[in-house]
């Protein structure tokens, strides 16, 4: 005796009538988008906490305040920033 088993298709399975006969893509694209979304923005905000960085931005905060009272030159401002960042020739 054969014996036919009939599954309900998901919503994605469509018959390539109605609304659903667009596929599975959105389904699962948007998870994944948000998981990203999520995942970066936590990154980003790891990095902006991180001790080097509040060290650097307050030792370049000190260098424009030191330039504005006209304590150091513009050329001793590059040098220093450029040391600072790491980008020092």
């Amino acid at each position: 005796m054969l014996a036919y088993v009939y599954a309900h298709p998901g919503p994605w399975w469509g018959d390539g009538n109605g609304h659903w006969s667009g596929g599975a893509g959105w389904w699962l694209i948007f998870p994944a988008l948000f998981w990203l979304l999520v995942l970066s923005s936590l990154g980003y905000l790891i990095y902006r906490r991180s001790p080097a960085r509040s060290a650097r931005s307050a030792a370049e905060r000190i260098l424009a305040e030191r330039f504005a009272r006209g304590e150091i030159s513009e050329e001793e401002l590059k040098q220093r920033r450029a040391v600072l960042r790491g980008t020092a020739r």
